[in-house]
């Protein structure tokens, strides 16, 4: 580029509803929900942490470069930056023809200027002073127009079986953006995270998620039912041609059904009936491998997740004893205990 088209070198802050950046974002294959607004609306308003997207701009003013950023406190009051809070996976969105290596210093730079002690963004951003951490794997589903076609690709007995006779058995799934639906999604995911030993997110944050995702319908709710009991529900962000699965709840005892299995199918059927492309099932963690077979049984490619941490001192992505003592506390104790523990500790899990 040249002239008043060139591409500035530095970067500026901006608001998340910034017309240029939502041009971008709506324009780039790599956008995802999580680079929308309401994303960081969802955080912002549970935990009053204040968001804005750095942007990259031509002399004319085109958005050809940003990344959304919020930044979040630990218990001691130390700020850093994320690009995003829980999220799995965050990159930076560019136009192409966008020099990547070149953003990556403009982002550096700005937190050098601005005296930031750390900036974290959760994909992989190669920079002067950047530390890439392995952070797990994410699974990537192509999708197909026809979801029959599809279908036939499934392994034969360990996704078309299950799905097939989870409905023989009874179990109807339902996809929703109704509020109606949060009572049953947050009691099953409360004694999901409890079963697993974490704490859950506060209430808020699902009534906020609800509010700026699920109704305007850049998300929805899939619960399954037999004979009017909720068994098993997900939740999935779905923009810009990619559907992202997020969090997912179930009882345990009914596992034999496959309500699992085709809540998922009525998410994928979904997406391919409404033109998506792709279905990112999300990050796995190290050492989560009945998580990591069932996400690999749809038949996704898997791919390493690395993190990036910009300043300061390199973090250890691990879990540690503090980590285990909370959830086997979690584990052992009413579901009431888990939830009074996300209040206070889950805007910390940034």
């Amino acid at each position: 580029m040249g002239g008043h088209d060139a591409v500035d070198g530095t970067l500026v802050m901006c608001p998340q509803d910034d017309p240029g950046w939502l041009e971008l974002i709506r324009r780039s294959p790599v956008a995802t929900a999580f680079h929308h607004p309401a994303w960081s609306a969802v955080v912002s308003a549970t935990y009053g942490y204040p968001g804005f997207v750095l942007v990259q701009r031509t002399g004319t003013g085109r958005v050809v470069g940003g990344l959304p950023v919020i930044e979040v406190a630990n218990p001691l009051g130390r700020r850093r930056l994320v690009s995003l809070p829980f999220t799995d996976h965050c990159p930076a969105v560019l136009d192409e023809g966008t020099d990547e290596a070149r953003f990556a210093e403009a982002v550096a730079r700005w937190r050098r200027g601005r005296g930031e002690s750390t900036m974290e963004v959760r994909s992989d951003l190669k920079a002067e002073g950047a530390h890439p951490q392995a952070a797990g794997v994410r699974h990537l589903l192509t999708l197909e127009p026809d979801p029959a076609v599809l279908f036939r690709r499934l392994d034969r007995n360990q996704i078309r079986r299950r799905v097939r006779r989870s409905r023989e058995l009874g179990v109807e799934a339902v996809l929703s953006h109704s509020l109606d639906e949060l009572g049953a999604f947050y009691e099953l995911h409360c004694g999901t995270r409890r079963r697993q030993g974490v704490p859950v997110q506060p209430r808020r944050f699902i009534e906020n998620l609800w509010r700026e995702v699920i109704e305007p319908r850049l998300g929805f709710v899939v619960t399954a039912r037999l004979g009017g009991r909720p068994i098993a529900t997900a939740l999935f962000l779905a923009w810009n041609r990619t559907l992202i699965y997020k969090y997912s709840a179930s009882v345990p005892a009914l596992w034999n059904l496959g309500a699992n299995f085709l809540v998922q199918w009525t998410a994928i059927e979904w997406a391919c009936e409404n033109g998506y492309s792709t279905y990112d099932l999300g990050r796995t963690d190290p050492g989560h491998e009945s998580l990591r077979a069932f996400k690999a049984g749809w038949g996704a490619r898997e791919i390493p997740l690395v993190y990036t941490r910009i300043g300061g001192q390199v973090a250890r992505l691990g879990r540690g004893r503090a980590s285990a003592a909370l959830r086997h506390v979690i584990r052992r104790s009413p579901t009431a205990v888990c939830r009074a523990l996300g209040e206070v500790l889950y805007r910390y899990a940034a």
